[in-house]
């Protein structure tokens, strides 16, 4: 309750602080465009006469409160461009509406502005931290694909690494995973990670594609704002707000895979500051995964557990085969009050069918998965609390190694309040706190016991966090942030940030940045008991304890051998400097550099051996098997000796579950050491003219595990190649675009699980097209991989090949 009551407490004390309004005062709202009527945002908007300043956001709104009654002329000012407004009244008590239509020829960064580095709007030069940003234009070229990832695979520093149609592991600065969970994902501020996994579940992403409004991928550690899933990055999404993009849309995309997708978005006006937004779509195809069940796509098939270099033999077929099929829909209510007051209610749900997923157990398929969401927003221009709930209801899930039914019903509901406010002409503070709860529940009906844990858990989360931006002077600015959370799961950590943004001119600037960030062991490495072999029969064994009535639990049913949590983990902590440097170039070439270098210990480890690592015994919690308490110590050891003759190796991993019973604990995680990394992550974005666009990026990493133990140097794996690159060119007109786009990446070393081996480097191509025949009607293509060259992107992962889509669209 304790924490509960600081929130509240700094909640109710930041309300107080900021309800203080002249009587005599109106306020100044509108929207920036372009003569296209395309959202112009950065643009800062000035009220002459009162010294008064805003900047447009993303959808070009700009919002001024508390100006004295009276008439003014209005600036807008973007870089050289400047154009007024005049005799603008604004009346005491009411809210004025201006629009403004530019007439500049602006170039593309420009008019950018992004949120997630600091949680407030400001310039992209000007950010504290690394920040790629796809608007939403580039969105819409794209959207038919479907597979949110792709949007982010050819930007600098982004791991997309694809194991299915709909499994990506999505990453930033080393370390990837199956089941990523380092890099925070929120849409319209709400969490949309499985809260067991701490990783995203592409498929259940409840949107067309061409919903959002923009994407935003700061990339390091970000824990300072967001806390212990945001230890090597953010990806911040917005979608379009009702009023803004009112109209609708339908598409139909078909094509390789036996794909046919759907999509529906539609956004109104009802009445008196009412909108609505409906949004609804199908994804039905095959997918690139085959069978393991006596086979290998590639490499060979492993002939006996802890194999490495051959793919793990699977126990039961997929079913559904290569069929995928997956239904989203959602519906937004928002409510303006104008003074930038903004209300919005929505919700939704997606449910998926087939989709294959590679994990630390092995490949698990999902048969039968529900995704309900909804989210709660009051906006104000100094003000932001948000609230939301996310369900999933798995009720069928198949472990394809073991063959073992999984259910895993979860929830998680969150509260969150914000402000921001000037401290003058030359500070600015935004001050948050949240608290959240998650529930974890895999008790499956038909057997009547966990499928996933020993026993149902739930843990809760608090919050406080502030981030102070102070122009020291008109070149220099300082930001320190820093967040203190609490859990349940772990002890009270704080995280601070402090990073000094120099211009050199109002073009170019350099970015020096310090961050401390943690990461938290998701609910499976703190609680998993999951089969991960067939288990073994050792019933014989129960006559050393019947004779004396007692019961050594190795009658009542096959013994499993499992992957157990350790609920001892400590939490990751990680260091990092880094400097950045961004500029623009004669108004046509963006440029990005940056360098980091970061110390990271306690580092939590995939699934190891429980034996044999050179870390001794990796989870204390399942020591060597114990006899039961009852049982005469020459009969216990009897059977302790016969165990050992009949198991051999494997006695070692014989112990006690929670309970007493026997079980195997093969695999479990652990904290482990030291690890220096560093790398360079450069990017370039070249506007030749209006038409013709060149994007180039380059990442370089490197990584140096403090020990000289080769055993345990391979235990931590960073699953990232040495380097990578990417290359697009495209060319657009408003009657029709074409892009062609390709990466390449090194050849690197997978390890996660069961799945360890090296990953041949490869190369790729996507080229996508749109044309437009009226405002109405327009086709595109989408090729991924357009010259079909087998590969595959994660040990274990499928071997992916081209899929090409066509689509068309009609917009009214």
């Amino acid at each position: 309750m304790t924490s509960k009551r600081l929130i509240l407490t700094l909640a109710l004390s930041l309300l107080l602080t900021g309800t203080v309004a002249a009587q005599e005062t109106g306020h100044l709202e509108g929207r920036v465009t372009d003569a296209d009527g395309h959202s112009l945002s950065n643009v800062v908007v000035g009220v002459q006469e009162a010294d008064l300043v805003a900047v447009t956001d993303a959808n070009g709104v700009y919002r001024i409160t508390n100006i004295p009654a009276g008439t003014y002329t209005l600036t807008f000012t973007s870089d050289d461009n400047a154009d007024l407004q005049e005799n603008v009244s604004v009346t005491a008590g009411q809210t004025t509406t201006s629009d403004f239509t530019a007439d500049w020829d602006l170039s593309f960064v420009e008019s950018i502005t992004v949120f997630s580095a600091s949680r407030r709007a400001e310039k992209i030069t000007e950010a504290p931290a690394a920040v790629t940003v796809i608007t939403a234009e580039q969105i819409a070229r794209e959207a038919s694909h479907g597979q949110l990832p792709k949007l982010l695979e050819f930007t600098p520093g982004a791991e997309v690494t694809q194991s299915g149609v709909y499994d990506y592991n999505f990453n930033t600065r080393g370390f990837n995973s199956s089941l990523n969970r380092r890099v925070a994902t929120l849409i319209d501020g709400r969490d949309v990670s499985v809260p067991f996994l701490g990783a995203q579940e592409w498929a259940a992403i409840g949107f067309p594609l061409d919903d959002l409004a923009n994407l935003e991928l700061v990339r390091g550690p970000s824990a300072a704002l967001y806390g212990s899933n945001a230890s090597s990055g953010v990806l911040n999404m917005t979608t379009k707000t009702p009023r803004y993009s009112q109209g609708g849309t339908v598409r139909l995309a078909a094509g390789e895979l036996s794909t046919v997708n759907a999509d529906l978005r539609w956004a109104g006006e009802i009445s008196n500051g009412w909108y609505y937004k409906l949004v609804g779509g199908v994804r039905n195809s095959g997918d690139f995964t085959v069978s393991r069940n006596g086979a290998a796509e590639y490499s060979v098939p492993c002939t006996a557990r802890g194999q490495v270099d051959c793919l793990p033999q699977e126990r039961a077929p997929l079913n559904p085969e290569n069929d995928d099929q997956i239904f989203f829909g959602g519906l937004r209510f928002d409510k303006d009050f104008g003074n930038g007051k903004l209300l919005s209610l929505e919700g939704g749900q997606a449910e998926i069918e087939g989709p294959v997923f590679q994990t630390g157990i092995g490949r698990v398929q999902l048969v039968d998965i529900a995704r309900p969401w909804a989210r709660a927003n009051f906006n104000t221009p100094h003000w932001n609390v948000l609230a939301f709930y996310n369900a999933r209801d798995a009720s069928d899930q198949t472990a394809l190694g073991s063959g073992n039914r999984l259910v895993l019903d979860t929830s998680n509901i969150q509260l969150e309040v914000q402000t921001n406010w000037d401290l003058g002409d030359k500070a600015r503070i935004v001050v948050g706190g949240s608290y959240a709860e998650d529930d974890i529940d895999s008790f499956d009906p038909a057997t009547g016991r966990q499928s996933l844990m020993f026993q149902a858990v739930d843990g809760d989360f608090t919050a406080a966090y502030a981030q102070v931006d102070w122009e020291l002077t008109d070149k220099v600015k300082l930001v320190l942030a820093g967040r203190w959370d609490d859990s349940s799961l772990h002890d009270a950590q704080f995280s601070p940030k402090a990073s000094v943004v120099a211009a050199l001119n109002p073009n170019h600037t350099l970015r020096f940045t310090y961050n401390e960030a943690f990461q938290v062991a998701n609910y499976s490495e703190f609680f998993l008991q999951a089969a991960v072999a067939a288990p073994l029969n050792l019933s014989p064994f129960e006559g050393f304890c019947a004779p004396f009535g007692v019961n050594c639990g190795f009658a009542s049913g096959p013994i499993p051998i499992l992957a157990v949590g350790n609920k001892n983990l400590d939490v990751e902590q990680t260091e990092t400097f880094e400097i950045g440097y961004a500029g623009i170039f004669n108004n046509k070439a963006f440029l990005t550099l940056d360098y980091y270098t970061s110390n990271n210990t306690n580092f939590i480890t995939d699934l190891i051996p429980q034996l044999g690592t050179g870390l001794g015994r990796v989870n204390p919690d399942f020591g060597p098997y114990a006899p039961p308490a009852g049982l005469p110590a020459p009969a216990a050891a009897g059977l302790l000796a016969a165990l050992q003759g009949a198991l051999g190796p494997s006695f070692g991993i014989l112990t006690n579950n929670l309970d007493g019973s026997p079980i195997l604990a093969a695999v479990s995680y652990a904290n482990f050491g030291e690890v220096d990394t560093q790398g360079i992550d450069l990017g370039l974005n070249y506007y030749i003219d209006d038409h013709w666009h060149v994007s180039l990026s380059y990442s370089w990493f490197d990584f140096d595990i403090k020990s000289d133990d080769p055993a345990l140097q391979n235990i931590l794996i960073p699953n990232t190649p040495e380097g990578k690159a990417s290359f697009g060119i495209s060319y657009s007109q408003p009657k029709w675009d074409l892009g062609i786009s390709g990466r390449w990446v090194d050849t690197f070393r997978w390890a996660v699980g069961p799945f360890q081996g090296d990953v041949e480097s490869y190369t790729t191509f996507d080229i996508n097209g749109n044309y437009h025949f009226n405002d109405s009607w327009s086709a595109g293509v989408n090729i991924s991989n357009a010259f079909d060259d087998e590969h595959y992107e994660a040990f274990g992962g499928d071997l992916l090949s081209r899929r090409a889509l066509g689509n068309i669209a009609f917009t009214w």
